[in-house]
């Protein structure tokens, strides 16, 4: 079987063609450019030096996650685009997996005695990961996204440690620091060795795809972005922290358009939410608890005029008095530097946003038909602060 084998899921980006495991040619990109700029380019590059053409594939494999939000809606749609053309099947790829298989054990303890744990930053000490038997590969603890605290405790409590039979843990990837400080702090008393600089090769896509060659049409796959709330679930006992709202970060973006595609269906794109962040006449802000950002408000000032562009909370805690609570903050933050109106735009059908809105003080002033859409209106409304 000759297949593409395709990574986008985190910083780098990579193709390959290989036929029964045999790697016949591939490419991994280094480019800070976005993969939207970067990958298709590259898998051209790919089949052309591969003298490869679509019809002569027999499947497309991808990463589907977890990893970058954008990273792996991007490589997903260029494959699944690729597929449904050329007509043929594809084979979806676990990131850890790809991530555990693209590498080699340089340590002196033998595979049978190894812990293997993909660990891929998910920031605010959490990773994406999972853990493996490293000689046959063998899931101990399923893929998911993890306090990296929660984990290390998970581990250290397994069977295989507890009793002797793995006497040591080998962590690569991105998380692999993350996961070394919790082995630290959690008192995990056996070897531990991180790679962090390990990334997901052609290699270890075409090795994962040959080991689950489960071919499914394009129109079927899917990503597997393991939810920032699955995380959630498995924080700490402790007693629970309250939301607190700050100025949104760079680092904020992939969860606050995650947020924007769950609640809008014409969501702003990447440029547009880095904008709010970055430029002197914009600012946005988050609602933040345990490192998880569940609402996030962004405004544009005009001279003393703000405009306030999207409120958006996450559907799980709505209700909660979040939207009115950023909206209160973002109005004082206004005030301080000058600001005497804000505007804003809200569909008609919206009910609980008006409410918010009307909350905190604005009145409606115009109706503009359509302006969402056929039959969608939309509610000017203003506030004097």
């Amino acid at each position: 079987m000759k297949i593409l084998v395709c990574d986008t899921s985190n910083q780098n980006a990579s193709a390959g063609i290989y036929e029964d495991g045999k790697q016949i040619e591939y490419e991994i990109s280094f480019e800070t450019r976005t993969h939207s700029e970067t990958f298709m380019p590259l898998v051209h590059r790919v089949m052309a030096r591969a003298k490869t053409s679509h019809s002569e594939l027999d499947a497309y494999a991808i990463t589907v996650g977890p990893g970058s939000f954008t990273g792996i809606r991007i490589g997903l749609a260029a494959v699944k685009g690729m597929a449904l053309a050329a007509g043929k099947p594809c084979i979806a790829v676990s990131s850890t997996e790809a991530l555990a298989r693209s590498c080699e054990n340089a340590t002196a303890t033998a595979g049978e005695e190894t812990i293997l744990v993909p660990a891929i930053d998910a920031r605010n000490n959490r990773v994406f990961s999972r853990a493996f038997e490293e000689d046959t590969m063998k899931t101990l603890i399923p893929e998911d996204a993890y306090d990296a605290d929660d984990l290390a405790q998970k581990i250290k409590n397994m069977p295989e440690v507890v009793y002797g039979a793995r006497r040591q843990i080998l962590v690569v990837g991105s998380g692999a620091d993350v996961m070394k400080k919790a082995f630290e702090r959690n008192k995990v008393h056996i070897n531990v060795y991180c790679a962090t600089g390990a990334a997901i090769t052609p290699q270890g896509v075409a090795a994962a795809a040959f080991a689950h060659p489960d071919l499914i049409s394009a129109r079927d796959v899917k990503a597997a972005y393991c939810a920032v709330s699955q995380a959630e679930r498995l924080r700490k006992n402790d007693a629970p922290e309250e939301f607190k709202i700050r100025s949104a970060t760079a680092e904020d973006i992939d969860r606050i358009m995650c947020l924007e595609e769950g609640a809008i269906p014409h969501p702003w794109q990447r440029k547009e939410i880095e904008k709010l962040i970055t430029e002197d006449n914009k600012c946005a802000f988050v609602t933040e608890k345990n490192g998880h950002i569940a609402c996030y408000i962004g405004c544009e000032i005009v001279l003393d005029e703000g405009n306030i562009g999207n409120l958006v909370t996450e559907e799980e805690e709505r209700g909660k008095g979040l939207a009115t609570a950023i909206l209160k903050h973002l109005l004082k933050y206004l005030k301080e530097r000058g600001i005497r109106n804000v505007y804003l735009e809200v569909e008609s059908t919206n009910i609980a946003a008006i409410v918010v809105y009307k909350k905190c003080g604005f009145k409606s002033y115009h109706i503009r038909k359509g302006y969402f859409g056929e039959g969608r209106d939309a509610i000017l409304m203003d506030c004097e602060i």
